[in-house]
């Protein structure tokens, strides 16, 4: 009998030193949200027809943000992108695949780009944060009606 508990103390103890492992893992696992459209990989990006464009994308997260920049801000690292600056012109919770730009907040002829932030269990130890990368578009100088 002495055997066996010393068994299962030893397998309780491998079990919890290994837990923080395990829950490390998994953040390497879970999948980055993606932007879909508009925009490109590259600067200046897409030049688009409207000052209110529909963002679409994939998030993956029980928690998403999506953030939009003016391009001449653009981070060169990921930790750039959750400093005091730049400010976005617009950051927004996000619970569906798109997200209209409402008017106003973009400016004719302005170059931005934008991301997605997707949190996986937010406040636990098994909490991951991804990001998407960055998509780059050109508002357009003018919207005709059609």
């Amino acid at each position: 009998m002495r055997g066996i508990m010393r068994s299962f103390f030893i397998l309780l103890l491998l079990l919890v030193a290994t837990s923080g492992l395990a829950l490390a893992a998994w953040a390497d696992y879970f999948p980055a949200p993606e932007g879909i459209e508009p925009g490109a990989l590259e600067a200046p990006g897409l030049v688009l027809n409207t000052l209110t464009p529909e963002l679409k994308y994939v998030t993956v997260g029980s928690l998403s943000y999506i953030y939009v920049f003016p391009t001449e801000y653009a981070p060169v690292t990921l930790a750039d992108q959750f400093s005091d600056n730049p400010t976005p012109v617009l950051m927004a919770k996000i619970n569906s695949s798109s997200f209209q730009i409402p008017a106003g907040v973009l400016c004719p002829g302005k170059s931005y780009y934008w991301y997605v932030v997707s949190i996986h269990a937010p406040g636990t130890k098994s909490e991951a944060i991804k990001t998407s990368p960055k998509l780059y578009f050109v508002a357009p100088e003018k919207v005709t009606n059609s």
